[in-house]
Formats: structure tokens, C-alpha cells, sequence
């Protein structure tokens, strides 16, 4: 889920505003229910990810286009399919945080810019407290994709690899 940096928040609440992206703030509620046998959530729309590395690898994968969506990421998912995720899209570049509160399995995640090469993979864990770390991409990005913390290893896609989303 997106968490925006405190000391940007103005200028990133405006630029998030107008491109459709909220920042991450505590969500209260019920979190999406679990979908299928291969999305994690349902109500947003789905799509297949490819990722273009050694060999092409293909992600199912839920988008998360609303505000709310942004928010709650996959707070509450008990478990996901190996080869399901979650998509983050931002209509401009910005370098915002993730965090994973009430995010109950371990995940990896990957940054990609405007040239929809991957910039950054991060692993991040767990969070059921009410402070929660951030993972902080350190570059501005345009797209996310969460998924099972480790898949990224297993299936040899490294920094560079490039990036194609067509949705379904």
C-alpha cells in the first residue's frame, strides 16, 4: 500500500489528487475479500503483467487505480497464487513510500519508470502494529507490482528488466 513521505505531503497530496493516486493513510474497515483462485481482490480492475527478462514471466494481477484501492493494497490477503500480484499506477512519476500495515503476508516489490524498466525490487514484511516501517524506492516511479515475497528471485527477473501491462 502507498504511504506518502510526511515532509512532501502537501505537494504530493495535490500531484496524487490530480493523477488519481491517494496517499497511504490508515484505512478502518473491512479489507477486499480474497478472489479466485489467482487475484487477490476483487472490485478493481484485473489485468496480466509481463515482465521481460531472461525469459518472459506472466502476473495476474488486480490494479489498483482508485484512492481507496491505493490504500488498502492487500491488507487483509491470507494468502496469493505464486504467480498473482497487485499493480500500483501512478499517471506521473513521484517518489512515494510503501508500508505494509494490517498486510498480512511477506511480499516483494518492484519500481518501474516512465521507460517501464524495473528500477528497484525491495522485500518488505508483514505489519500488524500500529507503527509500521516504510520502504522507501529512492527513485520516482511510475508503476508498482506487489507479489509473493521471494518471486522475483525465483524466476530471475532482476533491475532492468522491462515491463508491459495488458489489461484484461
Amino acid at each position: 500500500m502507498i504511504r506518502a513521505d510526511r515532509t512532501r505531503r502537501p505537494a504530493i497530496a495535490l500531484l496524487l489528487v490530480l493523477s488519481a493516486c491517494g496517499p497511504s493513510l490508515p484505512v478502518e474497515g473491512p479489507s477486499l475479500p480474497v478472489e479466485g483462485p489467482s487475484l487477490p481482490v476483487e472490485g478493481v480492475p484485473q489485468g496480466t503483467l509481463v515482465i521481460e527478462g531472461n525469459s518472459p514471466v506472466q502476473v495476474d494481477v488486480a490494479i489498483a487505480e482508485t484512492d481507496e484501492a491505493k490504500a488498502r493494497g492487500l491488507m487483509g490477503v491470507e494468502e496469493m497464487e505464486a504467480n498473482a500480484g497487485m499493480v500500483f499506477l501512478q499517471d506521473q512519476p513521484a517518489r512515494i513510500q510503501f508500508w505494509m500495515k494490517d498486510t498480512l503476508i511477506p511480499l516483494s516489490i518492484a519500481f518501474w519508470g516512465p521507460d517501464r524498466r524495473i528500477a528497484t525490487i525491495l522485500d518488505m514484511d508483514p505489519c500488524r502494529t500500529a507503527t509500521c516501517p516504510t520502504y522507501d524506492p529512492e527513485i520516482e516511479w511510475v508503476g508498482a507490482l506487489e507479489v509473493n515475497q521471494g518471486f522475483f528471485d525465483q524466476n530471475g527477473i532482476e533491475e532492468g528488466a522491462s515491463v508491459r501491462l495488458e489489461r484484461g
